[in-house]
């Protein structure tokens, strides 16, 4: 009878050390993960707080029935802004553009060249940080 005790509580044991080394593990690899992902949004956050733009002015020439207009943008804030990954919304749609180079450092300039029609549009150019900037383009 006393074997048979030892024999279980080894078992007991041996299993509540397996058991709690895979929870410690989960533990481990979980709090791992929150503190990435923590620090990911607050550098997401100092990109955002961070970016500034200025539209400075717009152009427009005729092609065709279309016009192409050129808008001279400054990156008026302290974080580089990647035009590979910003979009340009013209009446919220998203429409293709062009662009000089392919990052805007802070204090640089750049020009952002889009197609549309005649009539007021409302431009929207959203950059990598999330940072949003509007303008009021009237094409004649």
């Amino acid at each position: 009878m006393g074997f048979s005790y030892v024999v279980a509580v080894a078992v007991l044991l041996s299993s509540s050390l397996i058991f709690f080394g895979i929870i410690y593990s989960d533990f481990v690899h979980t709090e791992s993960q929150i503190n990435d992902a923590q620090n990911k949004s607050n550098m997401q956050n100092y990109d955002y707080m961070n970016s500034k733009v200025t539209i400075d002015n717009y152009s427009y020439v005729a092609s065709g029935s279309n016009f192409t207009v050129t808008m001279n943008v400054t990156n008026t804030g302290s974080v580089t802004l990647n035009l590979n990954h910003t979009n340009l919304l013209v009446n919220g749609s998203i429409v293709n553009f062009t662009y000089a180079s392919q990052y805007l450092f802070p204090l640089g300039n750049d020009t952002v060249s889009f197609t549309t029609g005649a009539g007021s549009h409302d431009v929207e150019l959203v950059f990598n940080t999330g940072y949003e900037k509007f303008e009021k383009v009237v094409v004649a």
